[in-house]
């Protein structure tokens, strides 16, 4: 009996030694925080929340590996600076949720850091639509910032972003999109009679009339999407036909150059779809679109099957690639050619595309779950 009563005496003193033992060994782990994430080309997609915050996906161009992410309101929208180093976007917070209030803001965030630099509070009647690259734009100086608002009437807020506030409200009545020209204070937008409308704005805050183009395009028969590119001194819209509108904006006033008819002698009534439904390629001037086949009236938001890679100064047609099912898609801009496809379920796809073949684009990558409503993706390049 006493041999009995020893037993749990040796257990007691056997399981003190290997708490110490183990306390001897452990070393807590010391959390630390990257200045900045790894350098290389980056592909920034927007996955643009209506329930709650957004978030901006910062993944590597090279293998779509992620750097981070960076927070932003609800419905937001994403632009970049010319240098690719400063992101911007509009977004809202709602500060009842369902019903109440709501504070606009312009944010800054600096993209090696994925940090907030500031934020300028602006109107709240900033339009709470999809992701589109024309709700949100710098002036060519990048001093200004334009946000479109909706109330369901139409204006644009001019944001001084050295004053760091908002000194004016342009009424554009009818029209939406904003396209700023390449020089000065100064920006055309899309209106529903197949014409733009151009402003131009001084630093105290006065603005002019609208300067109106001839009608280049008709809402009925062949409406253009308000994605649009800058190619050089042209701005350059896409048609839900496939056909392409160039417009010089040197003058007061939008006038048409020329319009180049896509998906001409093309069998399979193919169109494009999607939201960002074309990337453009500096160093090449090869424009990419995303297409669909068996393209009819309200169509035009239909998934891209292929990707169209066109020579703009040839304006030749030079190769069609498969894709998956891309909602929106980016490329880079030097010589050789990275694009991207974003889907509605947050997938994103990478495509090596090859200039000596015609720039025809081969899957090369696919990240799943980058989203909920990935329908936006810029490049730093």
């Amino acid at each position: 009996m006493r041999a009995l009563g020893v037993i749990p005496g040796i257990v007691a003193s056997i399981l003190a030694i290997s708490v110490a033992h183990a306390a001897d060994d452990f070393v807590p782990e010391t959390l630390t925080v990257e200045k900045s994430i790894k350098p290389g080309t980056n592909l920034l997609v927007l996955d643009q929340n209506w329930k709650g915050p957004s978030r901006i996906n910062v993944l590597s161009a090279d293998d779509l590996s992620s750097k981070g992410i960076f927070s932003t309101g609800v419905v937001s929208q994403l632009t970049l600076s010319k240098d690719r180093k400063t992101a911007y976007t509009t977004s809202a917070y709602l500060k009842r949720i369902m019903y109440g209030p709501t504070e606009a803001v312009l944010q800054e965030f600096d993209v090696a850091t994925l940090t907030p630099k500031r934020e300028i509070v602006i109107s709240s009647k900033m339009a709470q639509v999809a992701p589109y690259t024309s709700q949100l734009r710098l002036t060519a100086d990048e001093h200004y910032a334009l946000v479109q608002n909706a109330t369901p009437a139409t204006s644009i807020t001019v944001v001084d972003l050295v004053a760091g506030k908002p000194i004016a409200e342009i009424p554009t009545p009818g029209c939406w999109g904003i396209y700023p020209a390449p020089q000065g204070e100064k920006f055309a937008t899309l209106c529903g009679d197949g014409t733009a409308a151009t402003f131009e704005f001084k630093p105290s805050g006065e603005f002019s009339a609208p300067a109106r183009s001839e009608k280049f395009f008709d809402t009925d028969s062949d409406p253009v999407y308000v994605h649009a590119e800058r190619v050089g001194e042209v701005l350059l819209f896409t048609s839900f036909n496939g056909n392409l509108y160039r417009l010089s904006d040197a003058g007061p006033a939008l006038k048409l150059k020329d319009k180049l008819a896509v998906t001409a002698g093309v069998p399979g009534h193919w169109a494009p779809g999607g939201f960002e439904i074309s990337a453009y390629n500096a160093a090449h001037d090869v424009l990419f679109l995303a297409m669909h086949p068996d393209a009819k009236e309200g169509s035009h938001k239909e998934p891209a099957k292929e990707v169209w890679a066109i020579d703009l100064k040839s304006k030749k047609l030079l190769a069609r690639s498969p894709v998956e099912k891309s909602i929106a898609i980016a490329v880079t801009g030097g010589a050789q050619p990275l694009l991207f496809g974003m889907s509605e379920d947050g997938t994103v796809t990478r495509y090596v595309v090859d200039p000596q073949g015609k720039f025809a684009a081969k899957l090369a990558g696919r990240v799943e779950k980058v989203g909920e409503f990935t329908l936006m993706g810029l490049t730093s390049e």
